[in-house]
């Protein structure tokens, strides 16, 4: 009898050993054994900025495009919000910005050779420069010769530093002119477009927040 208990002992031992070396994912699989993914590149890594460079290359073919959305301004105690819309062709842009509270309403165009502001009791303005022409008219900093590079998460001409990038090759920050740029959030597309885009400089801010992408101006 106790014979008979001592083999039963074994044989359920063994067979709970072999049981136990067959349970469980292969070292290859994921979790629940289903296969595991790839795993995506380090932010900051090679892959990453060669996925950046990707991107620029993409967005710098495009011929035009235009947006909508929300403007936050600040200089110093000085600040408002304001709407925007945004057409960019090559160098030429119009940039449409309206008050929401009292629908006052400014357009500023123009291109290399100059720009022109609209809107102003006075009537309208011309100047060489648009970012000065805005500045002295309103009070409003904007960076518009770099604003088109800048809005679409891309480096203008010139130094940049601080360059930081994401694992899925778009940047995070960097800096250009004197200015900081942090990109928050971004559309999904192919390629991404910033959402939300934070500039500082010398005391004055300007916050983006995109609503509407269009790859080509209507």
């Amino acid at each position: 009898m106790i014979v008979r208990v001592l083999v039963l002992l074994l044989v359920l031992l063994a067979t709970g050993c072999a049981t136990q070396r067959g349970v469980g994912p292969s070292p290859a699989a994921g979790e629940g054994g289903v296969p595991a993914q790839a795993v995506a590149p380090p932010p900051d890594s090679p892959e990453a900025f060669a996925a950046l460079a990707a991107r620029d290359a993409q967005l710098r073919d495009a011929p035009g495009w235009a947006l909508a959305g929300r403007l936050a301004v600040a200089r110093g105690n000085d600040g408002g919000t304001l709407n925007v819309q945004w057409v960019q062709t090559g160098a030429a842009f119009d940039i449409r910005l309206s008050a929401p509270v009292t629908g006052k309403q400014w357009r500023l165009s123009g291109g290399a050779e100059g720009a022109i502001l609209e809107g102003l009791e006075g009537g309208l303005r011309e100047g060489p420069d648009p970012e000065a022409l805005l500045l002295e008219a309103t009070g409003w900093r904007l960076p518009i010769r770099q604003m088109p590079d800048w809005v679409r998460g891309l480096r203008g001409p010139g130094p940049v530093a601080g360059l930081l990038v994401d694992a899925e090759g778009r940047p995070v920050a960097f800096q250009q002119d004197a200015w900081t740029l942090s990109f928050r959030d971004w559309w999904p597309g192919d390629p991404p477009l910033p959402r939300r885009v934070f500039a500082e400089a010398e005391g004055a801010s300007v916050r983006l927040v995109v609503s509407e992408w269009k790859a080509r101006p209507e």
